[in-house]
């Protein structure tokens, strides 16, 4: 590894599986000291084992409250913040918007959305003295219409529009806010709701690259945006799709 992050403090939610898990892992082979965040400890601690530099901050991001206990974690036991890396999310497909209730809208806005805003409120003062970096998760879907997709695209059409007006409010003082924006990739969230390995091929051979994405894909991408290589980046979205939105 090349070591692109030797002595950033970092926090990574979503780090119990998929791209956080392995994000995570990737930053502390670049030498990072991170704390890995979700609901759900059992997970976390799995991500945890065997690493050096690697502690658990189990808590659910919605939340002021956690998503304040995550920042402070990192803050009280590594000395401050230098990347915020915010994985977390939720994907609901196959909903037709006039079918889609009240309830898993706001479910879907607070769980895409607002644990953003949670976690960048949050975090913000310390990034701001540590002259940090901001990686927010969107996705392909951010950029182009699917059929079935309408609440998570918005979503995260929102985690865009996020990443812009930050990058924009805080780039003044030293912090760079980027996303991320993946295309399909192989996780457990992708399976929710359908047997993706069976349709595995079928979507690989509508992408150019003829396969899907893997967890470990978004890992390069992410330390470029997490290091100093992407010191004079901010406000974009690194699409990671497999040539998909190229079509």
């Amino acid at each position: 590894m090349s070591a692109r992050l030797t002595g950033k403090r970092c926090l990574v939610t979503g780090g119990g599986s998929g791209i956080g898990r392995a994000v995570a892992l990737r930053f502390e082979a670049e030498g990072a000291t991170v704390v890995v965040a979700g609901r759900t400890a059992e997970r976390l601690e799995r991500t945890a084992a065997g690493a050096d530099r690697i502690t658990i901050q189990a808590g659910d991001a919605r939340s002021a409250d956690d998503a304040r206990a995550m920042v402070d974690a990192v803050v009280s036991r590594h000395g401050g913040l230098d990347v915020l890396f915010h994985g977390a999310g939720v994907l609901r497909r196959n909903e037709v918007l006039a079918e889609t209730s009240e309830e898993d809208w706001r479910n879907d806005l607070d769980a895409n959305l607002t644990s953003a805003f949670q976690l960048c409120r949050a975090a913000i003062p310390h990034l701001v003295e540590a002259r940090g970096a901001i990686v927010l998760v969107a996705s392909q879907l951010a950029h182009v219409g699917s059929a079935g997709y309408a609440t998570y695209a918005a979503t995260k059409g929102g985690v865009l529009g996020l990443t812009r007006a930050l990058a924009v409010d805080l780039g003044p003082q030293g912090v760079r806010v980027n996303a991320l924006s993946p295309g399909v990739v192989e996780t457990d969230m992708a399976y929710i709701g359908r047997d993706f390995a069976a349709i595995r091929d079928q979507v690989a051979a509508g992408l150019p690259l003829r396969r899907v994405g893997t967890p470990e894909d978004m890992t390069g991408p992410a330390v470029f945006l997490a290091s100093d290589d992407a010191a004079w980046m901010t406000g974009h979205s690194l699409v990671v799709d497999g040539g998909w939105t190229a079509q």
